[in-house]
């Protein structure tokens, strides 16, 4: 077992390491918030000595000229990167769920026509996920008939007051993982129809695209993972989606070469979001995100930031 140590004692071994530590005070106070193993073992990769001939017993040795301030600088720059990233998957959050109850809502208009399992596609692949669903939604409307502690009361508020909970108001308490799997078990006419949505309003701001459900099947299934991943204090500029993804007619749209976003990489996510943001939000994201890059690599010694974006999936 670990012994406990000190945050002196952490800084001591951090110095035996190689680590430079100008100003222990300010160290001290940054493990104290932010806990050694979160900010030294989250961030520490892209400083250490990975060249066999430097380091031929592969202990942890840092690179010649790196500080303790070089770790912070990076753990700071994924936390705004966190944040920002998640800004932005909300708003596509937002808008996919607002496109599918309206889709739904306006091809099955009768009351409490999402808990018909007749109203989703045939296909029976798809019917264990559309049941579980189905299920979610109704155990969603009978939340609002609890006496005491009920969950959602702003559902309660709406029944109270039309009689009826629709689908534009249950969407609102779905996860993004539920909602993906709602675009899933709909029938293909309404997949498309959700589909050709995203791709008119990109048509309107840019150039003309033609988006085909799998496609939007493709974004939701790489956006998913990193918006969790952004909702938690988690390491998320070098986190990679366990297996490649097929996105080769996104990357023709996006006038990307093929290959650059099939790693499902950070840089695949900041990518796709410009085919499911508003051209004003996905510039705003843009210009942000150039800065929190510039104020990193003006930080950090240049072969740590050059591994950093690499990484991150980053092409040039």
């Amino acid at each position: 077992m670990k012994d406990f140590a000190s945050h002196a004692e952490q800084l001591e071994i951090l110095e035996e390491r190689g680590l430079t530590v100008p100003d222990k005070a300010a160290a001290k106070r940054i493990l104290s918030r932010e806990n050694y193993y979160a900010l030294i073992d989250g961030y520490k990769e892209p400083f250490l000595i990975n060249d066999e001939r430097l380091n031929p017993y592969g202990l942890e040795r840092y690179q010649e000229g790196t500080e303790f301030g070089h770790i912070y600088a990076l753990h700071s720059f994924d936390r705004k990167l966190r944040l920002l990233l998640l800004n932005e998957l909300l708003k596509f959050e937002k808008n996919i769920k607002s496109k599918v109850a309206y889709r739904f809502s306006e091809k099955f208009r009768e009351a409490g026509s999402f808990l018909g399992a007749g109203n989703y596609s045939p296909d029976s692949r798809h019917h264990h996920e559309r049941d579980r669903i189905i299920s979610t939604l109704g155990n969603l409307i009978k939340s609002h008939k609890k006496r005491d502690k009920v969950r959602y009361p702003a559902i309660r508020e709406f029944y109270d007051k039309h009689k009826n909970v629709p689908l534009w108001v249950l969407v609102n308490f779905l996860s993004l993982g539920q909602i993906t799997h709602f675009y899933t078990v709909i029938d293909e006419e309404l997949r498309e129809r959700i589909a050709r949505d995203f791709a008119e309003e990109y048509s309107e701001e840019y150039e003309e695209i033609h988006l085909k459900p799998v496609d939007l099947d493709a974004i939701l299934r790489i956006v998913f993972p990193y918006r969790n991943k952004s909702a938690h204090e988690e390491v998320l500029y070098r986190f990679h989606l366990p297996h490649p993804v097929e996105l080769g007619t996104l990357e023709g749209m996006l006038d990307m070469g093929k290959g650059s976003l099939s790693g499902a990489t950070v840089f695949s996510v900041l990518s796709l979001l410009k085919l499911v943001l508003s051209k004003d939000d996905y510039d705003w994201f843009s210009m942000e995100l150039e800065k929190m890059i510039r104020e990193l690599e003006e930080s950090i010694p240049a072969r740590a930031f050059e591994k950093i974006v690499k990484d991150a999936g980053f092409v040039k």
